[in-house]
């Protein structure tokens, strides 16, 4: 019986989070992406998007911005198909990437 504390799209987003963790840490080659901290993710109610949203400031690597968000967009087949094939998900959501500012938060 699930929890009622938690949605679906919960314990999915927080899945997908340590998911494509992993996968940009070890299996991603592009040295623009390398030190990326993924923050969070939210699914949309239909399942069918997520918003990662994630961090190169604390990144050991001296890329710019644009060129961090032009490494994720060329790999996104490659992340959703090995996440597609690590969750074992009926349809794997469109992934969405957005950078999130930490220092702005604080």
């Amino acid at each position: 019986m699930p929890s009622p504390d938690f949605k679906r799209t919960d314990r999915l987003s927080d899945l997908i989070k340590v998911e494509i963790s992993k996968i940009l840490s070890f299996e991603v080659k592009d040295p623009r992406i390398q030190g990326i901290t993924v923050l969070r993710v939210e699914l949309s109610p239909d399942m069918k998007k997520s918003y990662i949203y994630f961090s190169a400031e604390n990144s050991f690597n001296e890329t710019e911005k644009s060129e961090v968000q032009d490494g994720l967009e060329r790999a996104k087949g490659f992340i959703r198909s090995r996440l597609s094939k690590q969750l074992n998900l009926r349809r794997t959501p469109e992934i969405y990437f957005e950078e999130e500012d930490l220092l702005s938060q604080v």
